[in-house]
């Protein structure tokens, strides 16, 4: 099924003219990674090509759009167009505005959330993928053994490698497997500067945005002894001045603390407007959690939001981990 699936995707990336790429809400650097990534590859097929992202780009990540030269979507598409929708699990969590994703002659899903409802007329989710950068680079792999052109550039893979150690925590995670270091192990063949990629996603946070993980970690709580939460409160943002998007990585300091195997993190992204992020380390399915409150993910890190106060968020979040760790 996936080989068909494959075949069927990379026919209609060739044979397509116009494609508008987008992903979900809140981009991180798998999201941006594989945007910039197969933007610039299908650039290189002359294809005409757009992003289209109603969020900003958090500023670590700026640096993978300089080199893309991909152009903005502003204003209305004309013509006959495909979407393609990257690392988004979801239709109504896709990035863009709601007369583009309806104006597309057709949408194509390409995913690795277990979460994913197959949204796309054409869908290629492989859920064991560690990241949907990595499924990107397999299939521009394939392309090119296809159509005999050398399509991954150094900028190609610096995009894809970002979107790589995004997702498997610097391959630190259990979702990193065999795949994953063999795409890296090419990558670096290729010329990157992974060094530079690592500073710019882990070794250069501003000073504002420490002060701000101070206030954060002066909420960290133990439940017990498995579960940890910490918050993000629209007044941390603004005493520091801080954009609610810059929070990547704040939630592994509640779940690398010792014997915790769920960790939740409860940002306010405005009045009764709470995301709540959720990581497992070991056993725990967190995606089961997460849809019950219309989310989704993986099975170590999943997401949903919650229309209420943080306390309250805390508590209905609280009573569905611990029902999940008892069974």
């Amino acid at each position: 099924m996936k080989r068909a699936t494959m075949i069927k995707l990379i026919d209609k990336l060739l044979n397509g003219e116009c494609f508008v790429v987008t992903s979900h809400c809140n981009p991180d650097g798998d999201s941006i990674g594989s945007i910039t990534g197969l933007c610039m590859a299908l650039m290189k097929l002359k294809k005409k090509v757009f992003i289209a992202m109603d969020d900003a780009v958090p500023s670590n990540l700026e640096f993978l759009m300089k080199p893309s030269k991909v152009a903005a979507l502003e204003g209305d598409m004309s013509g006959e167009y495909s979407l393609i929708a990257l690392d988004c699990g979801d239709y109504k969590r896709l990035c863009c505005r709601e007369d583009i994703k309806t104006g597309a002659s057709s949408i194509i899903n390409i995913d690795h959330h277990v979460s994913n409802d197959c949204f796309g007329d054409v869908n290629y989710v492989d859920k064991e993928a560690s990241s949907t950068s990595e499924i990107v680079y397999y299939i521009l792999k394939q392309i090119s053994k296809e159509k005999k052109l050398d399509i991954i550039d150094a900028d190609i893979a610096s995009s894809l490698y970002t979107g790589l150690i995004t997702d498997t925590g610097n391959f630190m995670y259990s979702n990193a497997g065999a795949d994953s270091f063999n795409m890296a192990c090419e990558i670096i063949k290729i010329g990157i500067d992974k060094d530079s990629i690592v500073k710019n996603l882990f070794q250069n946070n501003s000073f504002s945005r420490m002060k701000l993980l101070g206030d954060a970690l002066n909420t960290l709580s133990l439940h017990g002894d498995n579960i940890a939460t910490i918050e993000l409160t629209q007044e941390m943002f603004r005493r520091h001045n801080v954009e609610s998007n810059s929070t990547e990585g704040i939630i592994n300091y509640a779940r690398d603390i010792e014997n915790v195997e769920i960790a939740a993190l409860f940002k306010e992204k405005a009045e009764n407007d709470i995301r709540v992020s959720l990581r497992s380390k070991e056993y725990a399915d967190v995606n089961v959690i997460a849809q019950k409150f219309g989310g989704g993910g993986h099975v170590r890190a999943a997401g949903c939001t919650i229309a209420d106060t943080i306390e309250n968020a805390k508590h209905l979040v609280l009573s569905e981990i611990k029902k999940a760790l008892k069974r």
